[in-house]
């Protein structure tokens, strides 16, 4: 296995390195974040809207599922629903796939969307075999969100990184260039997101606005963005796939050229 370490990251580095990854908050760093008392936060988390903290000896830890969360409520409310329209929506859609999923607060592309992976760093490392990966290439993982660091374990939020990085690096794409183009396309994919939340403002939002009932209308909020999401992602696929294809088809015409004739 071949990793390496980048000899110019002094110990400073790692300091930031570690505050850059470091997303577990307390009990009070949770409520800070989402702008609302402890109180709050524990009362969410009796009605069943927030889930509860991960417990390390005394201490409860939040990490980026009970903050996508908290923004997810906050943004409900501010549409209008109660914590009962929100709490009942909450329990109907978590079998499967979560509200949060579906109303695309994970900022996510939906074939990503899974579990958080817990790694040594060791695991982390191993899965990468073969492959050098510096400390300035974690540092940049972290800064893009693609890792965060919790105490001795390297919490993966989106697990492509460590399924989908890997292949592409051992094609002999260095790190650095695969966190570049995953740079761009997550802000392409935002761009795209944007321009079908466009559409939704423009020609679903006064009916969803209509319906009488909270339910309703949240469930249609789901439905409408879920059919959304699913059609936005068959037309770039599609779209991937054509291109993929053309510059494939380039290349082989460029190699059959290059070969001598009989």
């Amino acid at each position: 296995m071949n990793l390496t370490a980048d000899p110019a990251t002094d110990s400073n580095e790692r300091d930031e390195l570690d505050d850059a990854v470091h997303h577990s908050m307390t009990i009070d760093e949770v409520a800070q974040f989402a702008k609302i008392p402890v109180s709050t936060v524990r009362m969410y988390q009796n009605k069943g809207i927030l889930p509860r903290p991960e417990r390390r000896g005394r201490v409860g830890y939040y990490g980026e599922q009970h903050r996508q969360r908290l923004v997810l409520i906050a943004h409900l409310q501010t549409r209008g629903f109660s914590l009962a329209a929100i709490k009942e929506s909450l329990d109907a859609w978590e079998v499967g796939q979560s509200l949060d999923h579906h109303l695309g607060v994970t900022d996510v592309a939906p074939l990503l969307v899974r579990q958080p992976l817990r790694l040594s760093m060791a695991e982390l490392l191993a899965r990468f075999e073969g492959v050098v990966l510096t400390q300035a290439d974690i540092q940049r993982a972290a800064l893009l969100g693609l890792v965060e660091l919790d105490g001795a374990e390297v919490v993966v939020p989106v697990p492509a990184f460590v399924e989908i990085g890997p292949e592409i690096a051992q094609l002999g794409i260095p790190v650095g260039e695969i966190l570049d183009q995953y740079e761009l396309v997550k802000e392409s994919i935002r761009e795209i997101a944007d321009r079908f939340r466009q559409l939704f403002e423009r020609h679903l939002w006064s009916d969803v606005e209509s319906v009488k009932s909270e339910r309703g209308a949240l469930d249609s909020v789901v439905t409408d963005a879920s059919k959304l999401s699913s059609l936005a992602t068959a037309v770039v696929t599609a779209e991937l796939h054509e291109h993929f294809r053309r510059f494939a088809d380039d290349y082989i015409h460029q190699l059959a050229s290059s070969q001598p004739k009989n």
